[in-house]
């Protein structure tokens, strides 16, 4: 191509492929599809007459009806747990095959900080949110997250909330009580009769509905376990370290400390061997969530495993498809994993 030649243009690479200009545009920006947005065929030819000629989208061009901003908004409470990084790498895979772009924002678990993000949201004009914060049973916080959510839906925005919620819009769930019922009643089985958990914030939903789960399954069993024996504290591992140490000086009272995360796991395990206690043989860890590694160096390790990554998807396919439910709800299933092999689901 000479100096003096123009660039091509989205009319130029509709022409070669023999397509109208919306038809290459919605092949190559995507709109709400992405890769879905025409038949394979169709998006073939205009990507290879988009090769022939040297045409690339613009990224500053890639808006869509209204001015908005063909991204979705993200919001987690941690950037560095493991649950919020494998449901970030969920989301952008979703999004990528829809040809949208995430922006990541944290809150740090900060209810003030929450706030103040949604706020910011308004003026970024978001395809959707996807908020995949833990939601609490502080009616207060709850009503001013709805409040935000409600006015970024009106100045339209599509939402989408992943986790149990009071919200009153679209949702993608797991079944944390039921999975940790029936962790519960299989390590029961396994023949440990004294129990300790430790959990989240109290005000959590999530490590609700997960404490309450495990509770119900050992009473399944007739096992009950005393209020001085559930320990909450932060979903991490400077969470279970810290729980681990509040539970120090009765350790020959448990047969297994059930964790409500894998991270809260890593902490309880790295306290008990400082303390000199072993794991499994004096004190058996378990944990929720799934990671991987865990699996690896504990073979015999007994968790909850959730789809994290299917979160993504899940909530994406509400909020951005075209035959998408608005007011929609999804809800996963869990897995039970009791020492290194899957329950069957019942």
């Amino acid at each position: 191509m000479s100096k003096s030649a123009k660039p091509a243009t989205l009319a130029d690479v509709a022409r070669l492929a023999g397509v109208s200009v919306p038809a290459a545009s919605r092949a190559l920006n995507g709109g709400v599809r992405g890769k879905q947005s025409g038949s394979p065929e169709l998006r073939g030819r205009v990507e290879e007459a988009a090769r022939t000629l040297g045409y690339s989208v613009s990224p500053a061009a890639q808006t869509i009806k209204g001015g908005r901003a063909n991204t979705v908004a993200f919001i987690v409470g941690d950037i560095d747990d493991f649950g919020s990084a494998t449901m970030i790498s969920g989301v952008m895979h979703a999004a990528e095959e829809r040809g949208v772009s995430v922006a990541v924002r944290t809150t740090r678990d900060d209810s003030a900080r929450e706030i103040e993000l949604l706020t910011q949201l308004r003026g970024e004009r978001h395809l959707a949110v996807v908020m995949a914060t833990s939601r609490t049973t502080d009616a207060a916080r709850e009503a001013a997250v709805k409040e935000q959510l409600t006015v970024l839906r009106d100045h339209g925005a599509r939402i989408v909330v992943i986790g149990d919620n009071d919200l009153g819009f679209p949702t993608v769930t797991v079944d944390n009580r039921h999975a940790a019922r029936l962790l519960a009643e299989g390590l029961a089985d396994a023949g440990n009769r004294r129990f300790a958990i430790v959990s989240g914030p109290a005000g959590e939903v999530t490590a609700l509905e997960r404490v309450g789960g495990f509770v119900e399954g050992l009473r399944e069993r007739g096992i009950e376990v005393d209020d001085r024996d559930v320990v909450h504290t932060e979903f991490s591992r400077d969470g279970g370290y810290r729980a681990a140490g509040l539970l120090q000086d009765r350790l020959g009272e448990f047969d297994v400390i059930a964790a409500m995360s894998d991270a809260m796991a890593v902490g309880v395990i790295a306290r008990l061997r400082e303390l000199g206690v072993a794991t499994p043989d004096d004190i058996e860890v378990t944990g929720f969530d799934h990671v991987p590694m865990l699996g690896d160096v504990l073979p015999g390790f007994s968790t909850v495993e959730v789809p994290l990554e299917r979160f993504g998807g899940a909530a994406l396919a509400l909020v951005l498809d075209e035959d998408a439910d608005a007011e929609g709800a999804v809800a996963l299933t869990a897995t039970p994993i009791l020492h290194g092999l899957a329950l069957e689901p019942r």
